[in-house]
């Protein structure tokens, strides 16, 4: 970044200092290696600057959430000899202490999902803490025979290109919308939750002093667990697919507010991620990442792209070939078909993805049905940014003149 930067020699050669010696955030005073000048504060701030937005782009490992597995030296699990309290305990984990000879026995409490699991119980107990300090403990079960047996009966042929968005949960490739009611659920979370928050700052608290809030959060995280799985359960149950091609995930919404959108920007992503590696594990579906830029500006009908076409959030037409449609139904097919193109790639810049579509558009010999009819010559090319300049042939195209003897796209 202070290689490309346009700040001066002297103060480049300051900034690389300051890097070699690791001390952006270092208080005491660094000087330069030949003349023993000390760096100024303004080149000190400008490091830490520069450092933290480094830091911002690569999020930084937080062990905080780390679960503690035991095996069979440490604890040990059992069935009851008698049920007890109503037949709700089924297991009981008995831990080994740092008194020799003391041992601890902790009931676990059982439910009839975790009972009808096909799969294997290992000797093993995880054991977690949670933020308000309370211990839980797990049993530990072997899903790798279920899951094999799951992936031999799956019969997925097909890929499915998916659009996520706040407004309609997926838009998948084949025309599908699935959870289209979840914005207005959201709201009604923001509203509980902004109110809350508003309510316990007016009083001077934080808000996760509170245990309301937490409660409130607790359940807005539950209802994405619930609402994500249902969804993508509907559609591996009907659409059988092979691979699920999606977008970079980004949950901001300008109609929520910005600790909302904080909140799911953090929990909306991994409980997606973690749904597509349980269908990976279980039924062998395998999911790609493609870069979603300037999708929702391409017709993928034509291929035009003009910042244009999208109308608003739901409406979608093209200035070139005269197609309507929803509009993340056409960003879905555009995802779907980038996935086996280079501009797909995730590390892909703005620039280098919006050049292929307007070069492989300027390649087509295709005629436009624009509002002016067969034969019109207001080229929507000519008002549009992402054409000026030259092509291939060297001829400008924001002044060229759709042909008048090709057959309408």
């Amino acid at each position: 970044m202070v290689a490309r930067s346009s700040s001066s020699p002297e103060t480049k050669h300051k900034l690389h200092v300051v890097n070699r010696a690791k001390a952006w955030f270092r208080r005491d005073d660094i000087t330069m290696p030949k003349s023993g000048e000390v760096i100024p504060n303004d080149v000190r701030r400008l490091a830490r600057s520069i450092m933290r937005r480094c830091m911002a782009r690569h999020r930084r490992p937080n062990l905080s959430r780390i679960s503690m597995r035991l095996d069979h030296r440490a604890g040990a699990i059992s069935r009851p000899v008698a049920a007890d309290q109503n037949g709700r305990v089924g297991w009981w984990v008995r831990l080994s202490t740092m008194e020799k000879g003391r041992k601890i026995d902790v009931p676990l409490l059982t439910y009839d999902f975790h009972e009808r699991r096909p799969d294997r119980v290992t000797n093993g107990v995880q054991v977690n803490l949670d933020r308000d300090g309370r211990l839980t403990f797990g049993v530990v079960k072997d899903m790798g025979a279920a899951c094999a047996a799951s992936r031999e009966s799956y019969d997925g042929t097909r890929e499915i290109a998916l659009d996520f968005g706040l407004s309609t949960l997926f838009a998948t490739s084949e025309g599908q919308l699935l959870g289209q009611s979840w914005l207005k659920e959201l709201r009604r979370h923001d509203e509980r939750i902004t109110r809350i928050a508003r309510g316990l700052q007016r009083r001077g608290l934080k808000p996760r002093q509170s245990r309301r809030y937490r409660d409130a959060v607790t359940a807005l995280r539950g209802f994405l667990k619930t609402e994500i799985g249902r969804v993508l359960n509907k559609l591996v149950a009907g659409g059988r697919p092979a691979e699920l091609v999606l977008e970079r995930l980004d949950f901001r919404n300008p109609s929520l507010s910005r600790r909302l959108n904080r909140i799911l920007q953090n929990a909306g992503r991994s409980i997606i991620r973690a749904k597509l590696q349980d269908f990976e594990e279980r039924l062998g579906i395998t999911s790609t990442e493609v870069n979603p830029v300037y999708t929702s500006q391409t017709c993928s009908c034509c291929g035009y792209v003009d910042k244009r076409n999208r109308r608003d959030r739901k409406a979608f037409r093209c200035l070139w070939c005269g197609k309507r449609m929803r509009a993340d139904l056409n960003a879905a097919r555009n995802i779907g078909e980038r996935r086996a193109r280079a501009i797909g790639s995730a590390f892909r810049g703005k620039v280098a993805v919006l050049a292929e579509p307007v070069h492989r558009f300027g390649e087509r010999r295709v005629h436009s049905t624009r509002s002016g009819g067969r034969g019109s010559t207001a080229d929507p090319r000519r008002s549009n940014p992402y054409f000026k300049g030259k092509d291939k042939r060297g001829s400008d195209v924001a002044n060229a003149r759709p042909s008048q003897d090709l057959v309408a796209a």
